[in-house]
């Protein structure tokens, strides 16, 4: 039996099938793809009692590799021969994550409104600095000047984000940066960049070029910490040195529960701490995500921060969409601003 056909049948549910689209405030850019919108789908299941569950499917151009259009054509496959979902498998899609995050989110009826602040007391929520320099320092400011922030690199030359850590530093002495630079530096461009920065104020960085190995032995020569991210979605075996600190998880991209599991357990075994960050989903997923967090923090005893300040980019208030949203699903169904379009309902 499919994991789609556990969920109609044991939960007693209806099921219908939204695609959204969710505009940026300002144009975004993912590994060259340009967005100024986020777009996905909403499985929603709804319940005797009148309450909803979603599963968020919400692939990222330039990270996941299944296209959005993709996971649209499986799912309304799999919800037109409801009758037989017997003989639909998602394992025979195996590079459908985000589906297999979204069947996850169902099946474990994970909440997907914000978790109460007295659950998340005990999770470090790191805020997220992108944007050109101005905006990246004016962010910064109201903030509050944080003392540990996530700041995105590699999008400029490497003199000029120097710059920027530099005038950092200059607004908060104490200042600890997570450093993300999504594979975009070269390894001259790495080496140059840790020639020109003070390394005590790095926690770690993510990805700086595209080669593991590389990032590795550059970073050991300068005794710095890096984490992994990209990397955990294509290697099988995560190799075992000092210089790696954190492991990212993004489950929206990673898909699979097992898989999840084994990078925890890996983390709890080497003592490595745990983001489980965002890939620009809407509040639904992030929410989810607020969620399986504190799980697993309790559930596998590892020190998990939040990398989920990724809202601030929508043109929309968190809270609006989920407003909008609820309006949506319960009835008598209101009229909504947000461009939301129902595929399918059973």
């Amino acid at each position: 039996m499919s994991k789609l056909n556990k969920i109609f049948h044991t939960a007693n549910m209806q099921l219908s099938l939204y695609r959204f689209s969710l505009p940026f405030q300002h144009p975004l850019n993912f590994k060259g793809h340009h967005l100024t919108v986020r777009e996905g789908l909403w499985l929603v299941g709804h319940q005797a009692d009148g309450q909803c569950l979603i599963g968020e499917i919400c692939p990222l151009p330039g990270f996941s590799n299944e296209t959005l259009e993709q996971c649209q054509q499986y799912l309304l496959g799999a919800l037109q021969t409801a009758s037989n979902l017997q003989e639909i498998n998602i394992h025979h899609f195996p590079l459908l994550s985000s589906v297999h995050f979204a069947l996850f989110c169902l099946q474990q009826q994970t909440p997907w409104h914000k978790a109460e602040n007295s659950d998340l007391v005990n999770l470090t929520s790191v805020p997220l600095l992108q944007g050109d320099h101005l905006e990246i320092l004016l962010r910064y400011q109201q903030l509050t000047y944080p003392a540990l922030i996530k700041l995105k690199v590699g999008r400029f030359t490497v003199k000029e984000e120097v710059n920027v850590l530099k005038k950092l530093i200059e607004l908060n002495p104490k200042i600890r940066f997570r450093l993300d630079a999504n594979q975009q530096w070269t390894e001259q461009q790495y080496t140059q960049f840790l020639t020109l920065v003070d390394s005590q104020y790095i926690d770690y960085i993510e990805e700086p070029t595209a080669s593991l190995t590389s990032n590795i032995n550059i970073s050991k020569q300068f005794n710095v910490s890096i984490a992994l991210d990209e990397s955990l979605l294509i290697i099988d075996s995560i190799p075992i040195h000092n210089c790696i600190k954190a492991l990212i998880i993004k489950p929206t991209l990673i898909g699979c529960p097992e898989r999840v599991k084994e990078l925890l357990k890996h983390a709890q075994q080497q003592q490595l701490s745990v983001s489980v960050s965002a890939s620009f989903e809407s509040p639904v997923a992030i929410h989810q995500l607020q969620h399986l967090a504190m799980k697993w923090q309790q559930q596998y005893n590892v020190k998990v921060s939040l990398g989920l300040d990724t809202l601030h980019a929508f043109a929309d208030k968190p809270s609006d969409i989920i407003t909008k949203l609820e309006n949506l699903l319960i009835p008598p169904y209101l009229n909504s601003s947000m461009q939301v379009t129902c595929l399918w309902k059973s």
